[in-house]
């Protein structure tokens, strides 16, 4: 299989589960589908994986939640969430969380342990304002192919159904190209 192959089939979990045991690539059940269709690209690539990034190491101790305790376990909890909306409420009373910005918070966390840098809950609150505060939307999720197609046709298509969305999706799904709007609209430019 070649890396386009993989990138242009549409794969559910299941799927990339099945076939990165297939090719012996170690994760763990808390593994996202974009970080297991990384490793699967980079065995596709190199013929390894870098075992380091394909799982992570439990931790069960917990972070104390403070703005001065360093980021140490992050744990996407309730209680976790309820800190991080409570101290930004404070600095910018009001302040809607957008679409994805914790997902984005997420990934900002990772990047800085994995790259052995030393944050505080400061710094999350403050990047996870930073993020809420962006005029513009925030990138799509990588990894949310259907509902970011779902999302750019119905915003795109002139009197779109949610039904013509799925049906677009469905037609789209089954094809050995790019899964999303714009691949999408050429398709059916020239059809």
């Amino acid at each position: 299989m070649t890396i386009k192959e993989f990138e242009n089939k549409y794969w559910y979990m299941s799927e990339l589960k099945a076939l990165a045991k297939s090719l012996e690539i170690p994760f763990d059940s808390r593994t996202r589908k974009d970080q297991l269709e990384d490793m699967i690209i980079q065995f596709l690539e190199i013929g390894t994986v870098n075992k380091k990034n394909s799982f992570r190491i439990k931790n069960r101790n917990i972070d104390i939640l403070n703005n001065h305790s360093y980021v140490k376990n992050f744990r996407n909890k309730k209680e976790t969430w309820e800190f991080i909306n409570s101290e930004m409420d404070k600095r910018v009373p009001g302040l809607k969380p957008k679409l994805g910005a914790k997902y984005w918070l997420n990934r900002w966390i990772e990047n800085k342990l994995s790259n052995g840098e030393k944050i505080t809950y400061n710094d999350v609150v403050c990047e996870y304002i930073r993020l809420n505060k962006t005029e513009e939307k925030l990138p799509q999720i990588p990894s949310c192919k259907f509902n970011n197609f779902i999302s750019d046709y119905l915003a795109n298509e002139k009197n779109a159904t949610r039904k013509d969305a799925l049906e677009a999706w469905t037609m789209l799904k089954d094809m050995k190209v790019k899964k999303d709007y714009i691949t999408w609209k050429k398709i059916n430019i020239h059809k």
